[in-house]
């Protein structure tokens, strides 16, 4: 790896956790609306406020030589009338409203028009810059007179004040507005549209999604309608394919398993009657038909796993009323309890399979020890189960061995506890058959924890 790679990949995994959103939903709307939103401000910072500038400026110079050429005129003006001649005719042949006060100040009118208090925006200094560019006479600019769709300017001559009337849209450019409307309204309208048309693309995914977290649970949830885009037709397919080799792989496994088992205890039942019926009191005997009990124990373990795997749906089962059932078991056994579950949780599961699961972990749990704890809460992401000891628990390099078919640890998992060893086995299976997940821990008083992680 060269140099800075590391550094560079943390600060991409910072900004993939804390900006880039989770969903691919939310994902591809920001990757339609991200662009355009940039490209909107570039065109408004770039384009529409520099076009917007020019304009104004440009409108705001030519109504200030307009004032300019009335203010040369009424100077060079001898008499009063002459200055009323001028007016008139600006009147007539121009669009500005222009009255003269005779000693009239620039300073009075101000005051009286609030403009010094005003603050000006980036515009209207624009509209300052184009009448002084024009204007050589002391000048002030009421950009928002009382009257509206009018700009009034405030020009001091020797002859007194000089007040124009113009309409505002000569002054500063309106229609550049206008344009910034559209654009944002029409820039909404299309990020609609896209996060509609996104939306149904992205949903088939989230269907697909949630078809395989079901059949992940063991839930039967049936052929998936391939929909959307051809990928996701593609992925579909490849599920429904998938779950029909699953499906036969676990009904061929069932049907074997119960088929050995059945053809097992035919045989082993007929040695333990005839065992019986012997009534020797030979020791032999007597080990031959506790090795017959054992197998006899372990095909009914087969089978009770068979019988419990086969065909069974998955059900909303509140868990309180079913660790209860479990925290009696343990109480049966001879072990003082201890129940915490948190008041309304409920999840799908396959009751017949979780009771055998929790019932394995139980009896291990009230085997093994005199004190016996389950608890349940519901975390952000799962649902977690807790069973545990006091025993003298589980060595950490051993905890994922113990569920190999099987597998013993001698201190703690002799013949003579009646062990068939696929308790374990058997108990993790039904937990990753329902997307969840088993493992032990050391517990609170150095016995073995079990914990279960179910969905949520």
């Amino acid at each position: 790896m060269r140099p800075g790679q590391g550094e560079l990949g943390r600060i991409g995994g910072f900004i993939n956790r804390t900006i880039v959103p989770p969903s691919l939903l939310w994902r591809s709307i920001l990757i339609v609306v991200l662009p355009l939103i940039i490209l909107q401000i570039v065109l408004t910072v770039i384009f529409y406020n520099r076009h917007w500038d020019v304009v104004t400026r440009w409108l705001a110079s030519g109504v200030a030589g307009e004032v300019a050429l009335a203010v040369e005129l009424l100077d060079e003006a001898a008499t009063a009338e002459e200055r009323r001649r001028i007016l008139a005719r600006f009147r007539q042949f121009h669009d500005l409203r222009l009255s003269l006060e005779p000693d009239g100040e620039l300073t009075a009118a101000v005051e009286r028009a609030g403009i010094s208090t005003r603050r000006l925006s980036h515009i209207d200094n624009k509209v300052v810059q184009g009448f002084e560019e024009r204007l050589a006479k002391p000048f002030a600019i009421d950009l928002r007179s009382e009257m509206p769709g009018f700009v009034v300017a405030y020009v001091q001559l020797d002859s007194g004040l000089l007040r124009v009337l113009a309409p505002a849209n000569r002054v500063t450019a309106t229609t550049t507005r206008l344009l910034l409307y559209w654009m944002i309204g029409a820039s909404l309208v299309l990020i609609t549209v896209a996060i509609y048309y996104v939306r149904l693309q992205v949903r088939p995914i989230g269907e697909l999604a949630r078809a395989v977290e079901s059949f992940g649970r063991g839930e039967d949830v049936g052929d998936f309608r391939p929909r959307g885009p051809s990928e996701i037709r593609r992925a579909a397919a490849a599920f429904n394919l998938m779950r029909e080799r699953i499906i036969r792989h676990i009904g061929q496994r069932t049907e074997m398993l119960a088929a050995i088992s059945h053809d097992l205890r035919t045989p082993l039942t007929r040695m333990r009657l005839e065992l019986e019926m012997l009534a020797s009191d030979d020791p032999m005997a007597r080990e031959l038909e506790a090795d017959v009990d054992d197998l006899i124990q372990l095909v009914d373990t087969y089978l009770a796993f068979a019988r419990g795997e086969e065909g069974e749906t998955a059900e909303v089962v509140p868990l309180e009323p079913l660790l209860e059932q479990m925290a009696q078991r343990a109480q049966r056994a001879g072990a003082q309890t201890e129940l915490e579950v948190a008041d309304g949780i409920t999840t799908t599961l396959r009751p017949l399979a979780i009771r055998r699961c929790l019932a394995n972990l139980v009896d291990n749990a009230s085997r093994y020890g005199k004190w016996v704890k389950i608890a349940a809460e519901r975390t952000a992401r799962d649902i977690q189960i807790t069973i545990e000891d006091d025993g003298p628990g589980i060595p950490e390099a051993m905890r994922e061995a113990v569920f190999q078919p099987f597998y013993r640890i001698d201190t703690a998992r002799r013949r003579q506890t009646g062990g068939t060893g696929l308790g374990l086995s058997i108990a993790r299976d039904i937990v990753l058959g329902h997307g969840g997940d088993l493992s032990f821990e050391t517990g609170s008083k150095g016995g073995a924890k079990a914990v279960l992680r179910l969905p949520a």
